[in-house]
């Protein structure tokens, strides 16, 4: 939510405790952005603004509705609550926040106090996971992942994550990076060598080297086909449609099974 607001006009000042108020009590189901028109006037210009109060709403990254006028909590509350995606419980707010305040040791103490409660849906495991990555807990945020139902990895952005989690603790857990290179040109077949070659060379950021190996494996039949597969996919993913590795190897992608 968005509220493109001045501090000088009268009706601005009264919607904004009703908004602040209203985030509070949905317990940071949504962000509330404070925009000033006075001092970004050229962007509320950009983005149409022409009379403040304005709030308006994004869904999905998407505008979704804008709402003009200093209008009741009551009005603005069934407005919002048509995009809520699910509740969120006081610690995982409170999360949200510190994590915001880069105070990441705060951050897990309101996950862990949260976590005897879930929630209605697995994006607070899936938070969970993204903020224990920024720690560097990787092993840590995959077993979180890996406690959700199968359905949740339905969602791109667990299963991505999942599998890209996946890449960085096997090369964690790898021999040296010469080692796997030597065992590799000595035995093309040894795809457990080559598996660990490839998620080094990702943790190096070498996109390339790890999905040529992965591509090796893939379009092999091996106990770890499969997890090349979602390799290749998570790589691709991490770097976007338009990267030229994409296009290089979305043959690849389409091949597997």
């Amino acid at each position: 939510m968005v509220f493109y607001w001045s501090p000088n006009a009268g009706p601005c000042m009264r919607l904004l405790p009703r908004l602040v108020k209203l985030c509070d009590d949905l317990g940071g189901r949504f962000l509330l952005t404070l925009l000033n028109t006075e001092t970004h006037q050229h962007f509320a210009k950009q983005q149409g603004v022409i009379s403040i109060p304005t709030v308006r709403i994004y869904s999905n990254e998407k505008l979704a509705e804008s709402v003009h006028g200093a209008y009741s909590e009551q009005v603005l509350r069934k407005t919002i609550e048509k995009y809520l995606p699910y509740a969120t419980p006081r610690g995982q707010a409170e999360a949200t926040k510190a994590s915001q305040q880069g105070t990441f040791d705060n951050v897990m103490t309101h996950m862990e106090r949260t976590a005897e409660t879930p929630p209605a849906d697995h994006r607070f495991r899936l938070d969970q996971a993204k903020i224990l990555v920024q720690k560097g807990n990787h092993a840590q945020a995959l077993q979180v992942l890996e406690t959700l139902p199968k359905s949740a990895f339905d969602d791109p952005e667990v299963d991505l994550l999942a599998n890209h989690l996946r890449l960085i603790c096997v090369a964690q857990q790898a021999p040296a990076i010469d080692a796997l290179k030597r065992a590799v040109e000595t035995n093309p077949k040894d795809v457990h060598a080559r598996f660990q070659l490839s998620a080094c060379l990702l943790t190096r950021d070498d996109y390339s080297g790890a999905l040529e190996h992965l591509a090796e494996i893939a379009n092999d039949t091996s106990a770890l086909t499969e997890q090349a597969r979602r390799g290749i996919l998570a790589i691709l993913a991490l770097l976007g449609p338009d990267h030229e590795l994409c296009k290089h190897f979305q043959n690849v992608q389409r091949s597997t099974p």
